[in-house]
């Protein structure tokens, strides 16, 4: 029992810290930004959306960079890498999907439910991966071996992939093109 509540107490304070530490900041970029443009750059269609999954892609491929880079550079031992991965990069790679459509389309008309539902899945997904490939129990390839970032690179990408799907499903239209009232009654 005491190793589940440091388990659960550890990946608390790294989804606290990751999310106060590298996604508040772009959050609030992006919430400050939306205020002062004047239009956006893409319509909500085809091209809009493959942007967004390939900017999921794009922040999964960053992240196993980052953190291998980070292994190799304050050696923590074959598990300093998939912690960041598993715990760390969730809420960011949560963001990454969320930051594209907002400036690629334009505010929407629930894109804070849209991060909340992009940020869950994310973190999720990235926790289940954790504990089926990377838990202590389960045998590991060697420290240096090839198929180390393969596998890192397919859990960020099924995490990230997962949090736009979750983003796009839940973000709704954009504000520019509905009328207030229908605003008003989604604030409500």
């Amino acid at each position: 029992m005491p190793g589940l509540i440091a388990t659960v107490a550890g990946t608390t304070l790294a989804t606290v810290f990751s999310a106060g530490l590298l996604a508040l900041p772009a959050v609030a970029g992006v919430r400050r930004l939306l205020g002062r443009r004047v239009q956006a750059p893409f319509a909500r269609d085809r091209l809009e959306r493959n942007l967004v999954l390939a900017s999921a892609m794009a922040g999964a491929a960053g992240a196993v960079v980052w953190a291998d880079l980070a292994e190799l550079l304050f050696g923590g031992g074959a598990l300093l890498a998939d912690l960041l991965l598993g715990f760390v990069a969730a809420v960011p790679l949560g963001a990454v999907p969320w930051i594209a459509g907002e400036l690629f389309s334009g505010a929407s008309l629930r894109r804070w439910k849209g991060l909340a539902a992009a940020v869950a899945a994310s973190c999720a997904t990235s926790w289940i991966t954790y504990a089926l490939v990377w838990s202590p129990g389960v045998r590991r390839p060697l420290p240096l071996s090839p198929e180390i970032p393969v596998i890192q690179l397919a859990a960020c990408a099924v995490a990230g992939l997962g949090a736009a799907w979750s983003y796009l499903a839940v973000r709704g239209e954009p504000l520019e093109s509905l009328p207030g009232e229908a605003v008003w009654l989604e604030r409500l």
